[in-house]
């Protein structure tokens, strides 16, 4: 299992934070994609529904509504709970584990799908949490587990995804064995491009259903690759200096030039790149964000502040650090860079476009 070694209280991270899904049109359109996949597997009687750990505003949830699909989403945010409940996914406001579970197993029965998008290695409570899991879960039921997936973020040198909130970083095997302690196991995964590359797992209690050949061949390929050995993670220590070297190569070289600099998104990913590169405000004129819940704030141990893109006169070179959604980002910018406008994406191979 590799992990991190410090945790914060979830209290501090996961009551009062400023991150909504419905911010991205990809990840939208990443959980429509997610929907058809379950709707394909699990024929939804009348008092079936889906329950989502940690469904934040409810974006993915909604997507089931049209569909006639009950649902219900729980999570610890508080602006969450209430843009759930505004968007009309009733939320049950409180942080996922057994206790939780046992609450809604008395309300509402046995859950026929449970899904987590990232949010099954920011558990604290990991073993409550799928301890309630085994309990809420329908007989025949199936755990949807969306994570980013730890042989695919070594290869893409994706090292900004490590940081407080993501706790712990899984394969398949490791996943597997946290889950069979708890009498549940993967009998089905499909590797994604969301997130710079996750995993979908598909998780049933134990001997409920077969393994699937495409199971089979991502475990094999972790077995190729040597993630079970701890080589894979030092070369990847290594690539991911190499990487903050050419990083700063490139943005000491147009600072030297004179060119002004705009960090381009605040995710929370966003601090491990700044910070592990040693930037700070004299460098970056500021970041600019779209999400009004993160304008006004500052990246953390910098002056940097961040301000919304629309306030601000766009820079000559944009740094961005929501490179997982690059494509549309990249779209947006279309006449940012018809202009003369340069953007240096740094993972996986930074490069300046």
């Amino acid at each position: 299992m590799v992990q991190i070694g410090y945790t914060v209280p979830k209290e501090k991270m996961f009551v009062d934070h400023r991150y909504v899904s419905g911010t991205t049109k990809s990840l939208t359109r990443h959980f429509e994609e997610v929907r058809d996949r379950i709707l394909a597997r699990v024929d939804f009687g009348a008092d079936d529904y889906v329950l989502d750990v940690g469904g934040n505003d409810g974006t993915f949830l909604s997507t089931f509504l049209p569909k006639g699909v009950k649902v219900l989403n729980v999570d610890s945010g508080r602006l969450q709970a209430q843009l759930s409940e505004k968007a009309g996914v009733a939320c049950l406001n409180d942080f996922f584990n057994e206790e939780t579970a046992l609450k809604v197993l008395e309300e509402r029965g046995p859950a026929r799908v449970i899904h987590g998008s990232g949010v099954f290695f920011h558990l604290e409570e990991l073993h409550s949490a799928f301890a309630g899991i085994k309990k809420l879960l329908a007989e025949d039921g199936v755990v949807v587990a969306e994570f980013i997936y730890l042989p695919g973020m070594v290869r893409s040198c994706a090292f900004d995804q490590i940081y407080h909130e993501h706790l712990v970083y899984y394969t398949v095997q490791s996943f597997n064995g946290l889950l069979r302690r708890h009498g549940l196991e993967i009998t089905d995964a499909e590797l994604v491009p969301i997130h710079g590359g996750s995993c979908i797992a598909y998780i049933t209690h134990a001997g409920a259903r077969a393994k699937t050949d495409a199971l089979e061949a991502i475990i094999a390929d972790e077995v190729a690759g040597g993630f079970d050995t701890i080589d894979a993670y030092r070369a990847f220590a290594r690539r991911t200096e190499a990487l903050r070297d050419t990083v700063r190569a490139l943005i000491g070289d147009a600072h030297a030039k004179g060119l002004r600099i705009q960090a381009l998104g605040a995710p929370v990913k966003g601090s491990t790149i700044m910070n592990y590169c040693g930037f700070d405000e004299t460098q970056f004129e500021c970041a600019v964000e779209i999400n009004d819940l993160k304008c006004g704030t500052w990246f953390p141990g910098t002056r940097i502040p961040v301000l919304h893109q629309n306030a601000v006169e766009a820079p000559d070179l944009y740094f961005m650090l929501s490179w997982n959604f690059k494509d549309e980002i990249l779209a947006k910018l279309a006449d940012f860079r018809a202009k003369g406008g340069k953007v240096l994406i740094p993972v996986p191979e930074p490069h300046i476009v």
